[in-house]
């Protein structure tokens, strides 16, 4: 089996690399190829991420690679993690946002449009190379943000295998609960759905029990988990039910908005300077000859991005800041399984007795009655031999659905624009999207986004 990841010489890769090799054996993994079009990536990240693999796995080939089509030739298993534009076309994204009083936020709003402009054509080029040049029966998992939006632009662009989008927040949160439950993580079920970064969670149980009371009353919650951007009280509000963390932008929209303009930078800004002291440090180290050295600095830098997620926004400090590891304990430190995890979870079910719970993005096709067929939602699914099952929630509250029923219109009409390349649809999509919703504010930011050379190409 060869499994491709078209985006390999990104700044997490080695977080992929050891997640994919500790787990390969539950897929039968004989080859794994990272791929990028940025050579300077791949000597870089790429080669930290090749020592993360061989050390694990030294019996399965792993290469690294700039050439699409020999990377993605019969690969049974593709991940997609593409950063199209990179830190430059964040920070403009952001700042046209901010410039008209906004939300930039980079998955949802404005910057999430913009970013999707990017994402989803380059996308379907790769799509393109994996129905001409991959296995016949090969799945391809998109992690690509906005995750959503571009699952749903490859599902309607007429691709013809199996997609699936994936996204560690919604896991994340979970994997969180049961040190606040004090429960066995096999023992605890949630329901999850929504859209990708526009989700709830709800119907918690322990063995069979219903613990959302004793969860949601409990202050570790807030404290302990990402529930902590958000108040006990907005959770009743919410008819008892936890939120996706990119719901702080809507529930808590004007309060994030001054905290970003406030602050002395953006959030793209902060990451282009840790990525580019970053750069400067690793420039002067042979990282294949000297992989330990390239892994510390590398860790450092990693730990500034994380350790300051989310702080200007929500003005708080992290409640699960990391410390530093070493190569060998990053190594040995157990696999959390992050997005690759739920890929994994996906392609090991047909050949297990066991069921798991995962969450997943994938065509709703009547899981949520009041959604199109053909509209890609985030729903928890349970896996097993039989295939994937959505679970539809026993309870979407009614502002949920109005909230849900809105971001899908904008969402329809984002991926009919980009795939028509349709200045009117973009908008009306962006003039339906909640953090925007004013036709003069849609105008005005579609014509700044569309200002470079993706203007040229749009009618």
């Amino acid at each position: 089996m060869k499994l491709t990841v078209i985006g390999g010489g990104g700044v997490r890769s080695a977080f992929l690399a050891k997640s994919l090799a500790y787990n390969a054996h539950r897929i039968g993994l004989q080859e794994v190829v990272f791929l990028d079009s940025a050579e300077d990536n791949l000597a870089t990240f790429g080669e930290i991420a090749r020592y993360v693999f061989n050390t694990i796995r030294p019996d399965i080939h792993f290469s690294l690679m700039t050439d699409p089509v020999a990377a993605i030739k019969d690969a049974n298993f593709v991940i997609t993690t593409l950063r199209v534009g990179g830190d430059e076309s964040r920070i403009r994204d952001e700042r046209i946002a901010l410039e008209h009083n906004t939300l930039g936020q980079e998955t949802t709003g404005a910057g999430g449009f913009a970013m999707a402009m990017r994402s989803i054509p380059a996308i379907l080029n790769y799509c393109q190379l994996i129905e001409a040049h991959a296995a016949p029966d090969a799945i391809l998992f998109n992690f690509t943000n906005p995750s959503g939006l571009v699952t749903e632009a490859i599902i309607k662009s007429g691709f013809q295998r199996r997609v699936y989008g994936i996204c560690d927040a919604p896991s994340e949160l979970i994997r969180e609960l049961p040190a606040i439950l004090h429960c066995d993580e096999r023992d605890l079920k949630v329901e999850c759905y929504g859209l990708n970064h526009f989700s709830w969670f709800t119907h918690f149980t322990v063995k069979g029990e219903d613990v959302t009371e004793r969860l949601i009353n409990d202050p570790a919650l807030y404290r302990h988990t990402a529930m902590q951007y958000f108040s006990p009280e907005l959770v009743q509000l919410c008819d008892k039910q936890l939120l996706n963390e990119y719901l702080y932008y809507y529930y808590y929209r004007e309060v994030a908005l001054k905290a970003i303009q406030d602050a002395p930078e953006t959030r793209g800004e902060q990451i282009a300077r840790i990525n580019r002291d970053m750069r400067q440090e690793l420039a002067s180290v042979d990282v294949k000859a000297h992989p330990e050295q390239a892994f510390d600095i590398w860790m450092k830098h990693y730990l500034r991005r994380e350790n300051s997620y989310m702080q200007s926004e929500s003005q708080q400090e992290k409640f699960n800041t990391r410390a530093p590891l070493t190569l060998q304990q990053f190594i040995e430190e157990p696999d959390t399984g992050g997005y690759a995890g739920v890929a994994l979870d996906i392609l090991e079910a047909v050949n297990s007795d066991t069921s798991k719970r995962i969450v997943v993005s994938l065509s709703n096709n009547g899981t949520l009655d009041f959604l199109q067929p053909d509209d890609v939602i985030e729903i928890s699914c349970d896996l097993s031999k039989s295939g994937l099952k959505p679970v539809t929630p026993k309870q979407v509250p009614v502002a949920q659905k109005n909230m849900i029923s809105c971001v899908k219109e904008y969402e329809r009409l984002a991926v009919t624009a980009i795939l028509n390349r349709d200045r009117a649809l973009a908008v009306r999509a962006l003039m339906a999207h909640p953090l925007v919703g004013s036709w003069s504010l849609a105008q005005t930011l579609v014509t700044a986004y569309l200002s470079d050379r993706h203007g040229q190409e749009w009618r």
